[in-house]
């Protein structure tokens, strides 16, 4: 009786084809809206500005749904969970600043590249914080071979700049806590994915308008705003919605280090569309270090899907 009622009460276990729907809809948005960002950044070199109208966005999009869907599984903010949610939040907050910024000095390769790197630190958090198994031999040739892309492109980078790079550094950090932490936080708190994403992007608001003010002030009052501006941040705006909902289902889908390494594969889109739309991007040799990188990535993801 005991072992049916353990049964009864653990979760099941998600289906192939709603793993292959969570995954397909997260690598849609997110191998778009990093080069979306980039153009917009390119229009309006503001990111707290633009991180503000994505998170405006969402929130309201989710307020929107709980109005015309009222038995919609959504909550609205609460001290005793938004107390729980608040760290979650800043981390993911600080990801996605030194993300954009990085995005106005550095090309879009770039951030792939430090994003690649991601499930090499993400694995060793994944042991420590979650109890998950460090990975066999073949996972950490597959790492190895991620660093060595790294070094191929960091090598020949012609974009170099140290203020690029130093926000890439903060925001290599932060993904790495951010897809750790956030698991913990989908895995703890209970809450429909609605509802993270309602918290997520609500929470995040003040932060925005706060390091707005420690940095001096938008360039939004000293910029005319023109219509290619307007268009890329009404753009960024909607496929950050769409991305807020994919990437908290996803994360209750699959692990940390998978969910990281689906982000690192799905890049190869983002670098052919960047590729297509304009010159700011990497030489061949620079895209063989790419492609090397997500190459181990897929090698490691084949490694932790035959476990």
């Amino acid at each position: 009786m005991k072992a049916e009622s353990d049964a009864e009460s653990s979760p099941s276990k998600p289906s192939t084809g709603t793993v292959a729907l969570g995954v397909a809809l997260y690598a849609a948005c997110s191998s778009t809206l990093l080069v979306i960002n980039k153009v917009t950044m390119a229009y309006l070199p503001d990111a707290a500005f633009v991180l503000f109208c994505q998170f405006v966005s969402s929130a309201l999009a989710v307020r929107l749904l709980r109005c015309a869907r009222p038995s919609a599984d959504i909550e609205l903010l609460s001290w005793e969970k938004s107390k729980k949610f608040v760290f979650a939040t800043l981390v993911f907050y600080a990801c996605l600043l030194s993300n954009t910024q990085a995005l106005q000095y550095v090309n879009v390769e770039t951030v792939i590249v430090a994003r690649s790197c991601s499930p090499i630190a993400v694995a060793l958090l994944d042991h420590v914080a979650l109890g998950r198994d460090l990975p066999n031999l073949r996972g950490a040739l597959a790492l190895v071979s991620i660093a060595g892309g790294a070094f191929i492109y960091v090598l020949v980078d012609q974009g170099f700049k140290i203020k690029g790079y130093s926000w890439l550094a903060l925001y290599f950090v932060f993904i790495v806590v951010e897809m750790v932490f956030v698991k913990f936080i989908v895995e703890t708190v209970p809450m429909s994915t609605w509802t993270r994403v309602y918290y997520n992007n609500a929470l995040s608001i003040p932060m925005a308008i706060l390091s707005s003010v420690v940095a001096g002030g938008s360039v939004l009052f000293a910029t005319t705003l023109t219509p290619g501006a307007i268009c890329a941040v009404g753009l960024s705006c909607i496929v950050g919605v769409a991305i807020s909902y994919a990437g908290f289902n996803l994360r209750s889908l699959v692990s940390a280090t998978s969910f990281t390494v689906v982000g690192v594969v799905c890049k190869i889109f983002t670098v052919l569309l960047n590729d297509m739309i304009w010159t700011q991007h990497s030489n061949a040799t620079g895209h063989l270090g790419l492609l090397i990188c997500i190459a181990g990535g897929f090698a490691y993801e084949r490694v932790k899907a035959g476990k």
